[in-house]
């Protein structure tokens, strides 16, 4: 790694999304009585996105250029799913979090080529 300012933001943001997925499969409930327009079906999809984000996170940690989009994707996704289905709680992390890792990539985007 070769920007530790860098690596030590990924390294949060892996365990944050650690954390969110073990949430997600622990407290699968919880989510679904406080948030009712949260169908089960889209439960499923949206407890998907923190290991399709881990997995984005580790391509980042290698400066791999799909990671890039992935996790981007990934950012907008979260920030989506939370404005649908009123979790808004969550948004003050997952745009303050999604425009950091912008920063990150747009100023170290010639380690990516």
């Amino acid at each position: 790694m070769r920007y530790p300012v860098f690596a030590i933001y990924i390294i949060l943001m892996l365990i944050g999304n650690g954390f969110a997925l073990f949430k997600m499969f622990n407290e699968k409930q919880e989510f679904l009585s406080n948030f009712p327009k949260l169908s089960e079906e889209s439960f499923y999809l949206f407890r998907f996105l923190p290991l399709l984000n881990i997995v984005g996170l580790a391509g980042l940690w290698f400066y791999q250029t799909w990671a890039v989009w992935l996790s981007i994707a990934c950012g907008l996704a979260v920030i989506f799913f939370d404005l649908y289905f009123g979790i808004y709680y969550h948004l003050y992390v997952a745009i303050i979090s999604t425009a950091i890792l912008l920063y990150f990539i747009i100023r170290y985007w010639n380690a990516f080529k």
